[in-house]
Formats: structure tokens, sequence, C-alpha cells
């Protein structure tokens, strides 16, 4: 018997293999690649929150604003937000309050209800807080044009239809700081 018998064998033999298994891998490939893509920081529609999930679902969202308080009572998720310093932008404000009710309310089965409040920080008097703005949105006043509204914003004021949909209330500070003062 040759000597390249068994080792020329055993190479056709693998690649006779790899040639009549390579197209089942190519099917496979390619629907992963066409699958659309869905972002990490919102959890799959139906999704059942509880206070056992809650740290770790908001933690998944892409805050720019730190969580200051969080509590669940079902069907009701009360959070706070810091504000850490006057240079914040409306734009920023905007997309965390619709980052938060887009997770809520389309990410979720069972909140029905989110108070949400912006809070200042005052870094000179240590732990002190002021109430910038507060909002009770429910889940039949929430669809996906209100989030593009909010999006679409910018650094404009809070329009009167956003703040009666989403039971917004705009403190003085607020009012000084964002609507009369220099930051908008």
């Amino acid at each position: 018997m040759n000597r390249f018998f068994l080792p020329g064998a055993a190479f056709f033999i693998t690649m006779g293999t790899v040639l009549l298994l390579s197209p089942f891998d190519r099917p496979q490939n390619l629907i992963s690649v066409s699958k659309p893509a869905i972002p990490v920081s919102y959890q799959k529609p139906g999704w059942e929150l509880t206070s056992g999930n809650i740290v770790d679902a908001l933690h998944s969202l892409p805050l720019t604003l730190p969580i200051r308080r969080v509590e669940w009572t079902e069907p009701s998720m009360s959070i706070d937000l810091t504000v850490s310093g006057p240079e914040i932008k409306r734009s920023i404000l905007y997309q965390n309050i619709a980052d938060i009710l887009t997770f809520s309310f389309s990410s979720t089965i069972n909140v029905n209800q989110v108070k949400l409040r912006l809070l200042a920080e005052d870094k000179w008097l240590g732990t002190t807080k002021h109430l910038l703005l507060a909002l009770d949105a429910k889940r039949e006043d929430w669809d996906a044009g209100l989030r593009s509204e909010l999006m679409r914003l910018g650094e404009s004021p809070l329009p009167d239809p956003i703040k009666l949909r989403l039971h917004v209330i705009e403190t003085m500070l607020w009012k000084n700081h964002f609507v009369t003062g220099q930051n908008g």
C-alpha cells in the first residue's frame, strides 16, 4: 500500500465534508445579518417590571442624568433624576424623559403610570435638592408621536399640549432658568 494513501484519503474526506457542509452554514449567516438591530437599552415588549428587576431595567437605559430614587408600586413607577448643574440643556432633559417613558410604556406590560421628577442638586449646600419639573404620565396618553415631539423640541420650551398630556408641573426655578433664563 502506498504510504500517501491514508493521509491523502483523510485529507480528501475532510475537504469533501467541509465542501458538502458549507452551503448549510451560509443561510444561517445571511439570516443573522438581515435581522433588524434591537437597541440594547430597551427590553423586549411584554416585559413585566417588578421590584426585583426594576434597578436592572433602569440601568439598561441610556440615561445621561443619574437616578436619585426609584420606587415601584404596581402599576406605578416613581423616579427622581438629578440635574447636577445649570449648564445642562433642555434637549438632554427631554431625551431622558422620553427614554424613561418609552421604556415604561412601550417595553413593559404592567407600568401604567410614571411619576417623574427632575431635581436640581445644590452642590454648595451639600445634599439640598430643589424640584425643577414634575410629570405624571399615563400609559393611555403616551405614543411614539409624543416621543418624536419631545425629541424635536431641542432647546424650545415645552408646548402646552405636551404639558397637558404628560401632566407637567414647572416650578418657578424651572421657569427662571429654562424659560426666561440664559439656558434656552
